[in-house]
């Protein structure tokens, strides 16, 4: 019998990230959520755990299941660990990620196919053993979609896509979720994405809104490879 969905989005962001401006703390993040209904959510901020047992216990009280989470970089890509644990922060390449990961943690690749130095590209399917979903980001329009390859290597590898927001900007918290046959428990959605109990739920964006944040992601990046020339901290 088909439970009820759950709506989730595992794969956001907070003033608590070390390596991202971000103007929202992980608190009000947890209150948007709770006022668009969400039922769980995972705060993936970079190389770091965002939870404890105050926010756990925040998330709680307004009816979200908190679950850890952290998008770590392997040689410089971004990769999305959620229900996660401190050990693999130490992941430093795809042979460290698969000796520290946990059976019951989840590993997405990320935004794979999107422009930018982050992203996963080729390494993706050269390790494709690691991945237990792939990511169906917020980011598209009609006629520009970087998702519809990730979709094609989803459906190749056999592996559910993950809608997230992948959510820097308050407002953008609910503009794209996943929506969860599992029951309300980390382990349950966890188990339920990773056999394909997952549906996704997104719609793409107008081309005004698209070219606007096309232009802050490519001016981002800009900025942060001249940082690195000049500071000797690429992003």
């Amino acid at each position: 019998m088909r439970k009820n969905l759950l709506k989730v989005d595992l794969h956001t962001h907070s003033a608590e990230d070390p390596e991202e401006p971000i103007e929202h703390t992980c608190f009000e993040l947890i209150d948007k959520a709770c006022h668009l209904g969400y039922d769980a959510i995972s705060i993936t901020n970079h190389n770091m755990i965002t939870y404890g047992k105050y926010v756990r216990h925040y998330a709680r009280e307004r009816g979200i299941l908190l679950i850890p989470g952290a998008e770590i970089d392997i040689r410089g890509k971004h990769i999305l660990v959620v229900n996660a644990e401190e050990k693999v922060l130490g992941a430093r390449s795809f042979d460290d990620l698969r000796r520290l990961r946990s059976p019951s943690s989840m590993v997405v690749a990320p935004h794979p196919y999107f422009p930018g130095g982050a992203s996963l590209l080729w390494l993706m399917q050269r390790n494709i053993d690691v991945f237990d979903a792939i990511e169906f980001s917020w980011f598209y329009h009609r006629l520009i979609n970087f998702n519809v390859f990730a979709m094609r290597t989803a459906a190749r590898y056999e592996l559910p896509l993950l809608c997230t927001s992948d959510c820097h900007h308050l407002e953008k918290l609910g503009c794209a979720y996943s929506l969860v046959d599992a029951e309300k428990e980390a382990g349950a959605i966890i188990e339920a994405i990773k056999t394909g109990r997952v549906e996704i739920a997104a719609n793409p964006l107008k081309l005004l809104e698209f070219s606007k944040h096309g232009l802050e992601h490519v001016v981002g990046n800009a900025l942060g490879a001249v940082g690195g020339l000049l500071f000797g901290e690429p992003r």
